[in-house]
């Protein structure tokens, strides 16, 4: 089976990182965090989430084995090194320049019984094959880099408990994908703590989870560029007294992600 292929996470260039996602939209960097770190955080994770009523499927897909938290932040505070850590840090500001903000950090739980979704580019392009749509939110010409996901793997990452797919390359169409797969389609994989970085406009979609046993745990943290506008009545907000816990750098990053702050 071929798979997506990883990045050095030994003695970064970060110029030929740059040079990657540009190209092919995508890195996975190979067990940045200890294995116990990203077990402990999953499993956090999922007693506040069994604690919580929580929407079940996505927009693309999933089913009702595919758990959304939309507001992370305040729910795994703990989660918060996670969107300033330093390696996450280098790359954002290498693609997207030193002025982004952290528009939103999710968690995704994708439980046994997770149907396979359907392929997709992320906001601000709002397209996928539902919409048929590669009209951008942001206006015309869509920028170069419209934002940047980086996915935790705080469980492993298999073809068989649901990673993530993605069309290597497709970030370049400008548009959202015009079918739900395509041959060309390659599996995410990675033991826990790797982490996956790729450009908002590259198609990717929810993997199916057939393991009758195998939860599969990630934290997201979307970056966008600071000339675009993070809309406040799409994503939840963070909330000042947990705002108020965070050290300076993620506060600055949060600016725009805060009740009650500017925007």
């Amino acid at each position: 089976m071929v798979v997506a292929e990883e990045c050095e996470t030994v003695n970064i260039d970060i110029e030929d990182v740059r040079v990657r996602l540009s190209e092919e939209g995508y890195c996975v960097f190979p067990e940045v965090l200890e294995a116990a770190e990203a077990t402990h955080l999953a499993d956090i994770c999922r007693e506040r989430m069994e604690a919580m009523e929580l929407p079940r499927g996505h927009a693309t897909g999933g089913g009702e084995h595919y758990i959304s938290l939309e507001d992370a932040l305040n729910v795994v505070p703990e989660l918060a090194p996670l969107c300033i850590h330093p390696l996450v840090m280098e790359v954002a500001e290498a693609v997207l320049g030193q002025e982004f903000i952290l528009a939103i950090a999710q968690v995704r739980w994708a439980q046994p019984g997770t149907k396979a979704g359907g392929l997709h580019a992320d906001w601000p392009l709002r397209a996928s094959a539902w919409t048929y749509s590669g009209e951008s939110s942001v206006g015309s010409p869509t920028p170069p880099w419209g934002g940047l996901q980086a996915f935790w793997m705080l469980s492993d990452g298999t073809a068989e408990n649901g990673a993530t797919r993605i069309v290597p390359f497709s970030h370049h169409t400008r548009r959202g994908p015009q079918r739900s797969s395509y041959s060309s389609e390659i599996p995410v994989v990675g033991k826990r703590g790797s982490l996956f970085i790729y450009h908002n406009g590259l198609w990717h979609a929810i993997g199916a989870n057939t393991t009758t046993d195998k939860h599969r745990f990630f934290a997201n943290a979307f970056y966008i560029p600071g000339s675009i506008h993070r809309p406040r009545n799409i994503w939840p907000l963070v909330t000042r007294d947990v705002y108020n816990t965070f050290p300076p750098r993620l506060q600055e990053l949060l600016v725009r992600s805060v009740e009650n702050g500017d925007y």
